[in-house]
């Protein structure tokens, strides 16, 4: 079970990226990516003090984990892929070099926890979740 809702997703966070019936899948992934990346901090208590900032960095990360997924499981697809130039007759694609963010991790496990690491930070710094060390 996630930490935030499709409700919530889509009239507090305004999230649009993903589909109601896909909601739940990406929702748990990022609650235990957000689990990990808190190192278990978030339990009942700072769920009471901190509810909508976990709901929103559940739902940043819900949003780009289901974003590296969709352009991972599309990287050949011409509809989705940064075309540069196209020819008809032998049909020949070139791709450009306009990439995003999630194009530049794609791949890059490394990169993408600290793209992980650097959304959460936009919702949680400060409040302690992030804290590794013995309190």
């Amino acid at each position: 079970m996630g930490y935030t809702t499709y409700d919530f997703y889509s009239k507090k966070y305004y999230g649009n990226s993903i589909g109601e019936s896909l909601f739940p899948k990406w929702n748990d992934r990022a609650s235990t990516k957000l689990d990990q990346l808190t190192f278990g901090n978030i339990d009942a208590d700072a769920v009471a003090e901190y509810g909508e900032k976990i709901q929103k960095a559940t739902c940043a990360l819900a949003d780009l984990m289901y974003q590296i997924d969709y352009k991972n499981s599309h990287a050949n697809d011409e509809t989705v892929a940064n075309i540069k130039s196209m020819s008809s007759g032998g049909r020949s694609v070139s791709f450009g070099s306009n990439e995003t963010l999630i194009d530049k991790v794609l791949g890059d496990k490394t990169a993408q926890n600290h793209l992980f690491y650097d959304t959460v930070c936009e919702y949680l710094a400060g409040t302690g979740l992030l804290y590794a060390g013995v309190g």
